[in-house]
Formats: structure tokens, C-alpha cells, sequence
């Protein structure tokens, strides 16, 4: 055994050292379930796994689950297992590519840089196939460069064909490898018997699991439905380069490709740097021996720059590979103490990198099954009378499903789970308080979904928020399910229907329905109460030309109120007893309905209220809502000088805001008074939480009480902006959270 072989049986035992205590906590991408399901019952028509069905995976996953529980386990430990043993095979690689005149320890450094990218080390301890599948690649490519016979060609064809059953993907690292091997053959007889050797040694391994899945799966036709019917979902229902070309999804791709299997940005920065120079000192040095990169990793590269997800991080993986090898190529052009430092010292910035995240992922289960387990543990001993009601956004009802599954949570878990249509989940829920339904619904929520607040928040109460805990979350970045939150929604006190513009999201998709005020009207329902109510309703007429709009409010169909809007802003404050204006009785929610005439009115606040309850809204100096479409945060900018409307009965209050500023000021100058009378005055830093008391006795009762913010840092962005706008906007604070509650005695 050779010194660097060696050495590379030492880092194989260190990996598994450093890996083995840190197991998965449970399963968590749809695929891990797929193949856990797999191991029981295989059937790839009910995605157990999914096509293509991964057959050899499978089978290692249940030889080593006899001897490994759980099952989340035994498929990471085979990950672990092959990623330990790929290290041979990585350095036999590392050592053809490499030029005899190059420093003696770039084989052995780029071996080291690949192993412990972060993207390597964490997706080894993941129970997925994805590092098998790029084991069997590696054994392959290495036993077709060092083949010296057609029978070692065979067998190297033999090893190929097997790693497509690992995971088909792997056919863009093998096939090329060895048709290069044959095109190296010194005489053209020579090539043919060689290729004649690969061909049969590479439809033997195919057969030998190709055969056993096509039985089990029924037949060829069973089998081949299920994978186009796969195909379809992935080409249909994925955002890939070549379906979606733009080139913000090419930035995209090549974001997800080149920095984050680096964990951190300057790291991936870094290395994709030192690559980009190590291959262009290639080029000029060793342009002969550069074929061999290229044509192991090239077909992959094109492949999954096209036709993968580039959000799902893992299947960048076998791109690290040559990554490694170009940047250890660019660190050996320098003084060899220099270029070996650098290349340990990447190396070493990886490992601290993704040690705090192997950790966190090893000590938490995922997001999807800590809510069930949840779920499980606030339905313990309770009666099926008072099971709660499932329902789901869209996203999340598309991936519970498998978690749902394999933890045997079944129906009756729940009274009944609505259905999810897309944008449009918060209308099952308008459908099931409309048809009499009164259990509680727990919704599960996308945390960037804004649609539920077309529901009166105080009926809402949030059970838990259930997110990764992995300090890098690009390491395992296109996981499903992802993130999510878990709402109880009782009974509400009002909700709405379709063609409100409560937010940018209901915004947008009641320009997408044709809905709104002026095109037919839009629809609420509050809670019928003994006591009147205080109904808030506020928009924007945006007539550009001027022009009035009338406005009409009903409720169960009596007119109720009605305004003449002029273009901009408009908010209304009403005194309302829902039983005197409904003329039925029968119902414990009275219907509202307000109609335009003209499409230019949108709705952009509600909320109705028992009397002397809090109600407040956005008045003159203050900007519409705006999000961050990416994460779903919600911000309202005001003006140098903006007012709320409040109504609350001669209580004391409490005024709480959360924001920034974006001028260059260090503080931002802010007064609050109420009426005329000054009642805080500070100098908040960039970032600040800020609250103030309200005293009862500035609280007007039967009456709106005006509160007005005051800054002196706002700016207008059409004169600030490197490029031209025409927003002439006066913005002064960015505003994410603002709320007006009542002061409770201590």
C-alpha cells in the first residue's frame, strides 16, 4: 500500500469518526421517506421509492436495516459508509488528473478540500442516496481511468450499470468516462473490443437490477407509466433552466451550484475564485489532461444546470469534485508552503463551518415531524367530537402527505381535512364557517403566505413555529417539507371572501380572479354580537384621472353607509350594531358586502370589533403595505408625519413599533402625540422596537382618537436612487410591526 493510499485509509477512518455519532434525528425529505417506505414494501408505482425506483439503493438500505433502527439511521449510515469509501477512489481520480511536474500533494489536497466541503460532509449523514449514487460514480470513473485490459474495462462498464440502480443520474459521470476510456485504445481494433467489453459489462449491472424492478413493479407498462408520470410532475411542477430560461434563474443555478455547497458566501466566494484561476492555469499548462475533468464531470454539469432544481443544494454534490481540483490546482501555482497552507486552511474553514450544523441536524428531528408530534400530543384524550379540522396551504398539504404517512396519522386523527386549492386555501375555510362548521381548524401555514390575514387575527392563535435548526440551511437547501407554521383558527370574528386587498399577496390574486368592490362586489362575515360593533374600512381609489368614486357598504343586504372616495387614500371608522342592520336572525354571522362604481376602488384595511375593544387604522401620511415576495415580510412605510385612527373607550394603551429607517443617520428623531399633546419623544437607532404608553384619559370614547408619528429622517427615492424612478414618495420609517393594545394593570 502506497503512502498516499494510505493516507487516504486514514481519512476514509476519520470520516466515519467524525460522522457516526451524528445520525439523523428522524427522516425529512420527501425521498427519505420514500426509500424508509421502500424498505418495508417496495412499490414504485405508490412512490416507495419514487421512480425511478432506485433499486440497489434500496436493497443496501434493507440488508444494513437489518442490523441498524431506526430506519432513518441504516440510510445514513450507508450514506456515511459510501462517502468513506469514495476516498480511494477520489484520490486515484485526483492522481490521473493531476500533471506529473504539479506538487506531489495536490492529489491528496484537493482529496481533503472535496471531503470536507460542507456540502460533502453533510449531505454523507442525510438518508438519501445522493452520496452512494456518488460513490459507485467515483469507483467507476476510477476503475475506467486505471484500466489496463478489456476485462478491467468490463468490469468498470459492470460498475456503472450497477450505479444507475443506485441513482440514474449517475449515468452523466460513468458513460462519458468510459466511452473516453475506449477512445483511448491505441488502434481502432483495439477500441471496438473494448467497447464491445463496456457495453456488455454496463447491461449486465443494468439487468441485474433492472429485470427485478420491472417484475416487482407489475410488468414494463406499470413501471414505465409510473416514470413518465414522474417525469411529468418534475417538468411540470419545477422551476429548471430549461423550462423557466431567464437570467435571473441561470443566476440562480449558478448561486446554488458554485457558492452554497460552501455553507457561507466569502467560503463559496472564495473557492469558486480559486477554481476559476486553477482552471485557467490548467488550460495554459495541461490542456491534454484537462479532458479528463471535463469529460467526468462536464455531461453532469450541463445536465443539472438544465434539468435539476438548482434550489435543491444536494444535487450540486458531484460538482465539489472538480470544484476541489481546480482551486487546490490554482493554490499549488503558488510557493509551495503558501499553496499548501491555503489549501488546508479552506479545507479547515469548511470543517468549522459544518460541524455546528451536522450537529443541529443530528439533534433535531425535522420541522415536519416535530408538528405531528405536536399535533399528537394536543389530541391526546380528547373525544372524536372534539377533534379540530386539518387544513393546509397548498405547499404544505402537497408535502405532508408522506410525513403524514409514514407516521401513520390517520383521518380520524381529524374531524376532516379541507381541501388546498392554490391561492385560494383560505376560502375552504370561508366555505366551512359559511356551511355551519364550528370545530377548530388547525391550519398549517407557508410562513411567507400572508392570505390569513383576510381572518380576523384574534381568532388565530399560534401553536408553534417548526424550522431547521441547521446554522446553514443552503446544506440542505430544496428539502421537503420545509419550514411551516401551526395556527388554531377558532370560530373568527369576521372573515372574508375573494376580491380583498388585505395584502400584496390577496391583492394580486384578486387581480388575477377579476375581483373587487367595482366588479361585482366583495363579500365578509361578522360575528353577531350583543353589544355594537366598530367597523374599520380603508383603500386607495387609484384613478389617475381624478375622478370620484362611490362607494356602498350593506349588511345582509341593507345598506349600511356609503362615501364619495377621492383618488388616494381613504379609511372610515363606523359605530355598527349587526343585529339592527341584518334582517334575518337565524345565523350567528351577518354577511357584508361592499361594492364600486368603478374598478379603480381597493379594499386595503378591515377589521370589525366588539365596541370598546381596540380597533386602529392606517390614516393620512401613511404608504401602502409592501413585502418581500422571497420571505413574506410585511412592512407599511409612513411619511414624515403619519396617523393612526383608533377607537378604544377611555383605556389605557399601549403603542408598539418595530422598524427601521433608510437615510444616513445614525438616529432617527421620533415624536408621538395624541391629538395635540406630545406624549413620547426619542432618538431611535437604525433597527428599534419602540413602545409608548397611552394614557386612558387621551382616549376619546365614542370617537376616533388620532395618534400621530413624527420623524425627521424620510427621503423621497426618485432622488435618491443610482437609477431613474418616478416615486416621489415621502418615506420615512419602515415599519414592521405596529400595535396598539391594552395597558393591563400589573
Amino acid at each position: 500500500m502506497t503512502a498516499p493510499t494510505r493516507a487516504a485509509a486514514v481519512l476514509a477512518l476519520g470520516f466515519l469518526a467524525f460522522h457516526l455519532p451524528f445520525l439523523p434525528a428522524s427522516l425529512e425529505d420527501l425521498d427519505s421517506i420514500n426509500f424508509a417506505l421502500g424498505l418495508h414494501e417496495f412499490d414504485v408505482a405508490r412512490h416507495q421509492p419514487h421512480p425511478p425506483g432506485y433499486p440497489v439503493f434500496v436493497v443496501a438500505g434493507r440488508l444494513l436495516h437489518m442490523v441498524v433502527q431506526p430506519e432513518a439511521h441504516a440510510l445514513a449510515l450507508l450514506g456515511i459508509m459510501s462517502a468513506a469509501l469514495a476516498l480511494p477512489a477520489l484520490l486515484q481520480i485526483f492522481q490521473r488528473w493531476t500533471d506529473p511536474g504539479a506538487p506531489a500533494w495536490v492529489p491528496m489536497g484537493a482529496t481533503v478540500l472535496a471531503t470536507t466541503s460542507p456540502l460533502y460532509w453533510m449531505t454523507a449523514a442525510r438518508p438519501l442516496s445522493d452520496m452512494m449514487g456518488l460513490a459507485a460514480a467515483l469507483c467507476a470513473q476510477a476503475s475506467a481511468l486505471g484500466a489496463r485490459s478489456d476485462a478491467a474495462l468490463g468490469l468498470a462498464g459492470l460498475a456503472a450499470g450497477v450505479a444507475v440502480g443506485i441513482r440514474s443520474q449517475v449515468v452523466w459521470l460513468t458513460v462519458p468516462t468510459l466511452m473516453l476510456a475506449v477512445v483511448a485504445r491505441p488502434w481502432t481494433g483495439a477500441r471496438v473490443r473494448s467497447a464491445v467489453h463496456v457495453a456488455a459489462g454496463f447491461l449486465v449491472g443494468v439487468l441485474a437490477w433492472a429485470v427485478p424492478l420491472i417484475v416487482l413493479s407489475g410488468g414494463l407498462a406499470p413501471y414505465l407509466s409510473a416514470l413518465a408520470n414522474q417525469g411529468a410532475e418534475d417538468f411540470t411542477g419545477v422551476a429548471m433552466l430549461a423550462t423557466h430560461p431567464s437570467p435571473r434563474q441561470l443566476a440562480s443555478a449558478l448561486h446554488n451550484t458554485l457558492i452554497a455547497p460552501w455553507a457561507a458566501w466569502p467560503l463559496g466566494a472564495w473557492t469558486a475564485t480559486a477554481a476559476s484561476v486553477g482552471l485557467a492555469v490548467l488550460v495554459r499548462r495541461t490542456p491534454r489532461r484537462l479532458m479528463l475533468p471535463l469529460v467526468g464531470f462536464g455531461p453532469y454539469a450541463i445536465f443539472h444546470l438544465l434539468f435539476q432544481e438548482p434550489a435543491t443544494t444536494r444535487y450540486a454534490l458531484p460538482l465539489v469534485v472538480p470544484i476541489a481540483f481546480f482551486a487546490v490546482s490554482a493554490f499549488a501555482a503558488l510557493p509551495a508552503r503558501i499553496g499548501s497552507l491555503l489549501s488546508l486552511g479552506t479545507a479547515a474553514a469548511g470543517l468549522l463551518l459544518t460541524g455546528p450544523a451536522l450537529l443541529a441536524y443530528a439533534r433535531t428531528p425535522a420541522p415536519a415531524f416535530r408538528l405531528i408530534d405536536a399535533m399528537r400530543a394536543s389530541m391526546d384524550g380528547s373525544a372524536p367530537d372534539e377533534r379540530p379540522v386539518l387544513a393546509m396551504h397548498r405547499r404544505q398539504a402537497l408535502d405532508m402527505r408522506r410525513p403524514l404517512a409514514w407516521s401513520r396519522a390517520r383521518a380520524s386523527d381529524f374531524d376532516r381535512q379541507l381541501p388546498a386549492p392554490p391561492k385560494h386555501e383560505w376560502l375552504e375555510l370561508v366555505k366551512h364557517w359559511n356551511g355551519g362548521g364550528r370545530r377548530p381548524v388547525w391550519f398549517v401555514a407557508d410562513p411567507p403566505r400572508s392570505d390569513l390575514a383576510l381572518i380576523d387575527p384574534r381568532s388565530r392563535r399560534l401553536m408553534g413555529q417548526y424550522r431547521w435548526t441547521v446554522t446553514w440551511p443552503a446544506l440542505i437547501g430544496g428539502v421537503r417539507p420545509n419550514v411551516m407554521d401551526w395556527y388554531q383558527v377558532d370560530p373568527p370574528g369576521w372573515y372574508l371572501g375573494e376580491g380583498w386587498a388585505l395584502t400584496p399577496e390577496t391583492t394580486g390574486v384578486a387581480r388575477e380572479d377579476g375581483k373587487g368592490p367595482g366588479r361585482g362586489g366583495i363579500k365578509g362575515w361578522i360575528r353577531r354580537r350583543s353589544v355594537p360593533i366598530s367597523l374599520l374600512i380603508g383603500g386607495r381609489n387609484l384613478n389617475g384621472a381624478g375622478a370620484t368614486a362611490s362607494v356602498s357598504v350593506t349588511m345582509d343586504g341593507r345598506p349600511l353607509h356609503r362615501l364619495d372616495v377621492a383618488p388616494g387614500f381613504f379609511l372610515e371608522l363606523l359605530a355598527v350594531d349587526p343585529v339592527a342592520a341584518s334582517t334575518t336572525t337565524g345565523d350567528d354571522y351577518v354577511s357584508i358586502e361592499i361594492r364600486a362604481d368603478t374598478d379603480h376602488i381597493v379594499i386595503e384595511q378591515f377589521d370589525a370589533q366588539p365596541q370598546g375593544e381596540v380597533v386602529f387604522g392606517y390614516g393620512d401620511g401613511w404608504h401602502e403595505l409592501e413585502y418581500n415576495p422571497s420571505t413574506g415580510r410585511l412592512w407599511r412605510w409612513t411619511s414624515e408625519r403619519a396617523v393612526l385612527r383608533l377607537r378604544a373607550d377611555l383605556k389605557p394603551l399601549t403603542l408598539r413599533l418595530r422598524g427601521t429607517f433608510e437615510t444616513s443617520a445614525s438616529t432617527a428623531h421620533v415624536r408621538v402625540r395624541v391629538g395635540d399633546r406630545m406624549i413620547a419623544e426619542r432618538d431611535l437607532p437604525k433597527g428599534f422596537t419602540f413602545e409608548v404608553p397611552i394614557p386612558a384619559d387621551l382616549v376619546a370614547r365614542d370617537a376616533d382618537t388620532l395618534l400621530t408619528l413624527e420623524t425627521d429622517q424620510w427621503y423621497v427615492p426618485a432622488d435618491t436612487n443610482w437609477r431613474p424612478t418616478g416615486d416621489r414618495r415621502h418615506l420615512g420609517l419602515r415599519i414592521y410591526e405596529c400595535e396598539i393594545s391594552e395597558r393591563r394593570s400589573p
